[in-house]
């Protein structure tokens, strides 16, 4: 009920006038907090990921207090919504375990999304996303839509390492782990979003630089993955924009190609 009812006030909040969408992010704030209930906590995680493309042009609020309120106390509230005791460890079987698929879709989705957003990232990494994101990257990894996400927080918040010093403590095989699952089922979320298709140029890049270490099976899995993108793209037709990533799609078939054929002699 706590869910159905907050998805609605979403779907009214965030196009409603700036008084009424400061209330309903604030409300959605506080619902996250770490006091709240799990039920309550992950209702509103829900509704902030729906709200998540609002959320995300953080730039286009004309009220300067909103545009305040929503950079410095939402970034932390979503945190506390899926890890409300940093520190502690939960019970594997408990409502706030460590990891939950549908939970941590719905974070890692919203985190990148708002990633996508310079003025989002010093938050992001300030808060803490950065670290957690960091711990989830194993059983992210284990997950089909998961890596993806994480890579786009990844890459973006990357340039600004100085800043962020635990990217640091990513493993090169941890960032190639992270790159090539995000390969295996792209095709299929950049399906309907363009700005998963925007993103495509960067993974390529990103991968480009941590597939040093790629074996053979590894090269294998990644040519599958990034063919079955080609062809989304391919079939979506030259209308969308997408012709950037399409180069670099191509361009990364035929590094790994090279480098695949390279175990053959």
């Amino acid at each position: 009920m706590a869910g159905d009812i907050l998805l609605l006030l979403c779907s009214r909040g965030v196009s409603c006038n700036p008084a009424k969408q400061h209330l309903f992010i604030e409300s959605l704030t506080a619902c996250m907090g770490s006091s709240m209930p799990h039920r309550l906590r992950h209702a509103a995680l829900r509704a902030a990921h729906s709200a998540r493309e609002v959320l995300a042009s953080i730039d286009v609020i004309d009220d300067a207090k909103l545009r305040e309120m929503v950079l410095t106390k939402f970034s932390p509230a979503v945190l506390s919504a899926v890890c409300p005791r940093p520190g502690a460890t939960p019970a594997d079987d408990g409502p706030d375990r460590f990891f939950d698929d549908n939970r941590d879709l719905c974070y890692v989705e919203l985190v990148f999304v708002l990633a996508r957003n310079s003025a989002w990232r010093p938050h992001l990494s300030g808060d803490g996303h950065i670290d957690r994101c960091i711990s989830m990257i194993a059983r992210c990894c284990e997950c089909r839509r998961h890596p993806f996400y994480l890579a786009g927080i990844f890459l973006r918040i990357a340039p600004e390492q100085s800043s962020v010093p635990s990217l640091e403590s990513i493993t090169e095989q941890q960032w190639w782990e992270v790159m090539l699952n995000a390969w295996c089922y792209a095709s299929n979320i950049i399906e309907g979003d363009i700005h998963c298709v925007e993103f495509l140029p960067i993974l390529v890049e990103g991968t480009k630089k941590y597939m040093e270490i790629a074996s053979k099976s590894d090269l294998e899995r990644l040519i599958e993955g990034v063919n079955k993108v080609l062809n989304r793209l391919e079939k979506r037709g030259s209308d969308h924009g997408e012709g950037a990533a399409v180069t670099a799609v191509k361009e990364l078939r035929t590094v790994a190609g090279d480098k695949l054929g390279i175990f053959s002699q």
